[in-house]
């Protein structure tokens, strides 16, 4: 099935979300959308599905064209979406929710199910609850149901989003396999590494427009080495760099034998990180599930199941030994102490949907002034007035919001989660030279999550590996 999209657009009361966006996905095929968050990918993705209708412009596949006025349009047509975060019950087991996905599985011999199992989700277990599943499992849940299906063309959104390497590298093999059998596949991404080393195609999009389709994805790479800003490396022994505090390579936080056992989500059996004033440490490698629960961990929000020590000191030296599992360890001590808390989930935990920007850029400080608001808002460099919905934000925009609110506090730690999802490769080359240099000044910088995050720009990289950290 190849699929060719001509000028097609979508237009909100506040936004135009896609505009004359003209692509070519030849079957076959895996072709990478990419671009930042907003950029239109999903909503592309959402026109194809038939989840939503286009503001205008037209669809053509096999070149006939073709509307979809229903999700079932779509359906019937062969072309199936598997969400990043796919909608299941809680309270069914993985089978029942791919049932309610296939109904015909009631009713015909289910040998296929197991068989598509076994070459996509071997791990996943068909009797276990929903609710008792990581990310991962849960991914793996929505795309069996969708290949039960028998698709032409296959769309995946932000498909490695929840796995880990070996996972990652096994999905893209079966894709291969697939779109070798004729198969049209779409995946959009923020991973660079991933569209260049794993996809026919790229389509650059960007504020809705679509920027260029290579037709490569070495020419991809070749625009990016183009085009990327040139990041500053951190000096491995920083001899020549001027620190803002007194704490210059001091210590400033660190976990020891650290351990938590929540209910829905991976254990951590050791955990000792340390990390220092004006360097940069990451911890790399993480399935989402297991970077939650670290995250968690390290910014004082899992107390209850959690044990360990750990010991804080402030650019002065004063140290403070504390307890994690007497909760002497907690976020409302990491903001106390002037650390900034850059969550994964920025939607939810940094902020929401009902909220005002203006009240989301407010939350530490009630009384702050409007001059220093807007100050604020363009230094992120977002279009957006104080006084629309923080829903209206992308999730570039509301990332770089976020940063700018955190560090107006002045920090002297800051706990940086997933920092560079959701950001196109511009974003990201300026998000690395923005934290390098943070370091420079004498921030202490701990990122969990680090995906995409340039090695060369860490001091010490730790891996968690089995619920144990070990220092590389």
């Amino acid at each position: 099935m190849t699929i060719q999209t001509h000028n097609l657009t979508k237009k909100y009361t506040l936004k135009t979300a896609l505009e004359n966006v003209s692509i070519t996905f030849q079957s076959g095929k895996i072709h990478a959308l990419v671009g930042e968050n907003g950029a239109g990918k999903s909503t592309l993705a959402k026109i194809l599905a038939g989840d939503i209708l286009p503001s205008s412009g037209s669809i053509f596949i096999d070149e006939k064209e073709i509307k979809f006025n229903t999700a079932k349009d779509s359906l019937n047509a062969g072309i199936v979406l598997v969400h990043q975060r796919p909608l299941l019950s809680e309270k069914l087991t993985a089978k029942e929710n791919i049932i309610l996905k296939y109904p015909k599985l009631m009713y015909s011999n289910k040998e296929e199910l197991y068989r598509l199992k076994g070459i996509w989700a071997s791990s996943l277990s068909l009797d276990s609850y929903t609710r008792d599943l990581g990310g991962n499992l849960r991914f793996y849940v929505s795309l069996l149901g969708s290949l039960l299906r028998n698709p032409k063309c296959l769309i995946l959104d932000e498909p490695s989003a929840f796995l880990d390497m070996d996972e990652r590298k096994k999905l893209y093999l079966n894709l291969r396999k697939l779109a070798n059998k004729g198969t049209t596949i779409i995946i959009i991404t923020h991973s660079t590494e991933e569209a260049v080393s794993y996809t026919d195609t790229v389509s650059l999009l960007q504020e809705g427009c679509l920027v260029k389709q290579f037709t490569d994805s070495n020419e991809y790479a070749e625009y990016i080495k183009e085009k990327k800003l040139q990041v500053t490396t951190v000096n491995s022994d920083n001899s020549n760099q001027e620190f803002s505090t007194s704490g210059e390579h001091s210590e400033c936080l660190e976990i020891i034998n650290a351990s938590a056992r929540p209910k829905n989500k991976p254990v951590l059996l050791q955990v000792n990180i340390k990390a220092n004033y004006g360097e940069i440490t990451s911890v790399q490698g993480l399935q989402e599930a297991a970077s939650l629960t670290l995250e968690d961990l390290v910014t004082g929000i899992e107390s209850s199941s959690a044990k360990g020590t750990v010991i804080f000191a402030s650019p002065d030296g004063k140290r403070q030994k504390l307890n994690i599992a007497k909760g002497q360890y907690n976020t409302a001590f990491l903001r106390l102490h002037k650390a900034a808390i850059i969550p994964s989930d920025k939607t939810f935990r940094a902020s929401n949907p009902e909220l005002t920007v203006e009240q989301m850029m407010s939350v530490y400080d009630r009384k702050v002034s409007t001059e220093k608001l807007l100050s604020l808002i363009q230094k992120a460099n977002v279009n957006i007035t104080l006084k629309e919905s923080a829903r209206n934000l992308s999730g570039g925009m509301l990332q770089r919001l976020i940063l700018e609110r955190e560090l107006s506090t002045n920090p002297n730690l800051l706990i940086l989660c997933n920092p560079m999802q959701g950001l196109d490769f511009q974003s990201q080359a300026k998000l690395c030279e923005r934290i390098s240099n943070l370091a420079q000044q004498g921030k202490a910088i701990l990122i969990i999550g680090a995906a995409d995050f340039p090695i060369s720009l860490c001091n010490n990289i730790y891996r968690l590996e089995g619920g144990i950290t070990y220092h590389e």
